[in-house]
């Protein structure tokens, strides 16, 4: 589901709602008939029981699995609630990875709808990568959720918020993985009700065969009238299809199964069933958010989003967003910056993102960000902006973000010409981009991101020469304005996307995009313009699945039959698979689907969704076609005045000077045991680091381009180990009483951090140890006898080849080998005070400082004990010193 949309009108339900491609008259007679509704099984009573799997299960498989940490959960922040005793129970999804889940905002926003109230239960899950896929396939293991580690298919309800059409495979992926039939005439009453919303779902055909229900809209108020439905159905122990017939009722909510089609003999299809429109959330603030989870480990976009407002009133015609998110909804400036603070404090981030489609349309912006500055400025808190609008007013807002830490600047120009942009609505002019940026370089800027699009309706067919002159323009800015000044250039392709002005347009191939990408870099004649692209053939199957109709279903699974998931990453597209799939695509149906129509040709899915009448999007059109360079009106000319710059925007809010100097030292000494085995020594860093800055600890921060705390931790612990004691040194600005502090940051410490002990030092004194205690703690005692004898009788020196990654490569010979060195390490001296307790080997390692090795060299090399067993076979515990 999503938790964004545009307007909100509604249809009642009609015995025959008709859209079509072409639609029949008299004389085209209906040559096949179909129905969408499903018999499941019958009148078996829904849902099922909670099925928790084993940590047992799992943690073998952590150990040999990219990124372990994405599979664990237990992050702060998780309310646990009792599932068992929740009325209805639902799963919420992000169909990619962890990171780029746990990014979306729509998720966060639904999530927290639900675990608000305390009937109902929340739970999420994220899709495995492919390695971790692979072994719970053999494994056995099914798709489970993070808070509570519950089978995904024992919840009542599986939510998706799916924000691209390269994301259908993953859907399947998904389901697949948890053991639900993917097709909904498979399921029975004890699999979940399958939803999805999100802007990739505004035609809802492709997935008719697949979902149980497409929502339209903003998901705040829907998604609790669902679980609502769903628990009185479970109450009064109606089927599934029962209770379908219940969510039918929900505003928004799209049930394949109250659908039928009718294919004519002149190739046009008819659908029958309710028009349903979209739904629209009116408040006066977004996302304010009551449970934050905070990730273990580095995702796409950690740092607080702020919502500043929904929908945008430009209209360029291009752009899906900008259609199907309107209606404009503006969140007040008191809310927004009460919203940042409790989600700062929630959190321990330390950047706002002011999210919006047209950040520079907001009516408050300047106010917004001066209030935002000047409440967390002081605290290392910096701000971050969208993608901007050509405007200079925007220069005095950059001016005034910049105080703690310069934030990207990135500008959406979108095509190399004048004519082009009147055409597509986006009024941009390229004089006053190049005036933003010659201001932007002078202030300190040393990158400046830009983004253009391929394969727009081009009548003239000048857009590949206007786009590599464009570019030229901008490296020459570049050299003009310093030795280190660039600019990055991101070049999207084209997908004429459902209700929108290009609807009708023809989806250009990958043939035209692979041509046009060569002539553009052959074009350019300057090194400081970097460009970037996605791949032709992700485009044209993304202008596959954009505006088919349910058939397209078929070659949907297909292509997740024969491999193709994580569609979206460059490295995981399957091109061979998809031109397979595409071949086999009947000519008719690309053009339909794919090919240039009359303007007003009705879609397919246009009357199923309301709000979009084909007159408004057809005059528009016709607005279109009619500009030229005679009657365009190009943006006039912009400079910076002095009244740009309001008294409040001249000095950028820096962090207090007393905050940069150092009062002392905190010294921490904690343990490392849990799911944090599974994080890496710089998401176990920066997790502490936000701990800290939730606790209020009055941290001194470091001077210069990017400030931040300044602590200091021990040498780096390998993963999967364990540790009864790891040390952290925290500069302090001021000295604090430790007694008043240490309960504060052990509440703030997540699960698998505990504090040990605490002191104050005004000086830090460094220790280097030249020797480690360990602890293997075996599961089996016959294996920790075997290698303590090892241990016992271990030779004076042991030799092994090991990656030298300080090597320069000799010329000509294989990378694997010239990395490759020997080592001799010094062993029987380097093992002291060994001792066996029951299956406990105790032991003190000289460090390879001190003349000896390392722990991973001592078990991997000598002992044989690779660190996919870790975990398995015994645990590796760090000892205090």
């Amino acid at each position: 589901m999503s938790s964004d949309s545009t307007t909100s009108t509604y249809a009642e339900p009609t015995e025959a709602s008709p859209v079509s491609v072409g639609r029949p008259g008299p004389a085209s007679p209906i040559v096949e008939e179909r129905d969408f509704s499903c018999a499941y099984d019958g009148d078996v009573a829904f849902g099922t029981e909670p099925e928790m799997l084993k940590r047992e299960e799992i943690l073998p498989l952590l150990q040999k699995v990219e990124k372990p940490g994405r599979y664990t959960g237990g992050e702060f922040g998780v309310p646990y609630k009792d599932a068992y005793q929740a009325r209805s129970r639902i799963v919420f999804s992000y169909p990619d990875t962890y990171e780029l889940g746990m990014s979306n905002e729509g998720l966060k926003i639904l999530y927290d709808c639900v675990q608000r109230r305390p009937d109902l239960y929340a739970d999420r899950t994220f899709l495995p990568w492919p390695d971790f896929r692979q072994l719970m396939k053999e494994a056995s293991i099914p798709l489970y959720s993070l808070d509570q580690h519950f089978s995904v298919r024992s919840f009542d309800v599986w939510a998706f918020n799916t924000a691209h059409e390269l994301h259908y495979t993953n859907l399947l992926y998904a389901l697949d993985l948890a053991g639900i039939p993917v097709r909904r005439e498979d399921r029975t009453a004890a699999d979940p009700i399958i939803i999805t919303g999100g802007t990739a779902v505004s035609n809802p055909l492709p997935l008719f065969d697949f979902l149980d229900g497409i929502f339209m809209g903003d998901g705040e108020e829907a998604i609790v009238e669902i679980m609502d439905i769903v628990a009185r159905g479970k109450e009064e122990g109606k089927s599934r299809k029962e209770i379908l017939q219940e969510l039918n009722e929900v505003e928004g909510l799209i049930v394949p199964d109250m659908y039928r089609s009718t294919l004519h003999e002149d190739g046009s299809i008819l659908y029958h069933g309710p028009v349903k429109g979209k739904r629209t959330y009116r408040a006066k603030e977004f996302a304010a958010l009551e449970n934050v989870i905070v990730p273990s480990i580095a995702i796409t976009q950690d740092r607080v989003v702020v919502e500043v407002n929904r929908g945008c009133g430009q209209g360029c015609r291009f752009c899906h967003a900008g259609f199907w998110k309107r209606p404009v909804r503006n969140a007040e400036v008191s809310n927004l910056v009460r919203i940042a603070g409790d989600l700062l404090k929630r959190s321990g981030n330390d950047t706002i993102t002011l999210h919006s489609l047209s950040i520079a349309d907001y009516p408050w912006l300047e106010e917004l960000v001066v209030e935002m500055a000047q409440a967390y400025g002081p605290e290392g808190v910096s701000l971050s902006l969208p993608s901007l609008r050509v405007q200079v007013k925007t220069i005095p807002v950059l001016e005034m973000t910049s105080g703690i830490r310069k934030s990207n600047v990135t500008f959406a120009l979108e095509a190399g010409s004048e004519l082009m942009r009147e055409r597509i609505r986006k009024k941009s002019s390229e004089d006053n981009l190049h005036y933003l940026i010659r201001e932007i370089f002078g202030r300190g800027w040393d990158l400046v991101k830009v983004y253009f699009m391929l394969g727009l309706p081009d009548r003239d067919g000048r857009e590949v020469e206007d786009l590599i002159n464009s570019l030229n323009a901008l490296g020459d800015l570049a050299r003009e304005c310093g030795p280190r000044k660039k600019v990055n250039v991101t070049v999207s392709l084209f997908v004429p996307k459902p209700f929108t002005t290009f609807q009708w347009e023809e989806q250009k191939g990958p043939e035209f995009f692979d041509v046009s990408i060569e002539k553009i870099k052959a074009g350019l004649r300057t090194n400081r313009v970097h460009v970037r692209h996605p791949t032709p053939w992700m485009s044209w199957v993304e202008g596959l699945l954009s505006r088919s109709d349910h058939r397209v279903g078929v070659f949907i699974e297909e292509a997740f039959r024969q491999g193709a998931s994580f569609d979206s990453w460059d490295d995981g597209f399957r091109q061979d698979v998809w031109e397979t799939i595409m071949a086999r695509v009947p000519e008719e149906w690309k053009q339909l689907w794919m090919g240039q129509k009359p303007g007003g040709t009705p879609m397919p899915y246009e009357d199923m969704v309301d709000g979009f009448p084909r007159e408004r999007l057809l005059r528009d059109f016709e607005k279109f076609e009619s500009i030229n360079e005679e009657n365009m009106n190009p943006p006039h000319k912009q400079a910076l005045k002095e009244s740009d710059f309001p008294p409040e925007l001249l000095k950028p809010v820096i962090i207090p000077e007393e905050k940069q100097k150092r009062a002392g030292y905190l010294r921490l000494r904690f343990s490392k045991t849990g799911n944090f085995v599974y994080i890496s020594h710089l998401d176990m860093m920066d997790a502490l680091r936000k701990a800290l800055r939730r606790a209020g600890l009055p941290m001194t921060f470091s001077r210069g381009y990017n400030k931040h705390e300044k602590f200091h931790l021990g040498d780096s612990l390998p993963m999967y180990m364990h540790s009864e004691e790891e040390k952290a040194d925290i500069s302090l600005y001021r000295p604090i009483q430790v007694e008043d502090w240490t309960e504060a940051i052990q509440e703030q410490l997540p699960d698998g951090l505990t504090l040990k002990a605490a002191e104050f030092l005004e000086k830090r004194t460094k220790e280097h140890p030249s020797a480690q205690p360990y602890k293997l703690r075996f599961r089996d005692l016959e294996d920790a006898q075997r290698i303590f004898s090892l241990l016992q009788n271990a030779p004076q020196t042991v030799e092994f080849e090991k990656r030298d990654r300080k090597r320069k490569r000799v010329r000509n010979l294989p990378r694997h080998k010239s990395a490759m060195r020997k080592h001799e390490k010094n062993l029987a001296e380097s093992i002291q005070d060994l001792s066996l307790e029951g299956s406990d080997i105790r032991f003190t390692l000289t460090l390879p400082g001190a003349g000896g090795l390392s722990v991973v060299d001592l078990l991997d090399r000598y002992l044989e004990i690779p660190r996919e067993d870790w975990n398995v076979k015994l645990e590796v515990w760090k000892m205090p010193v």
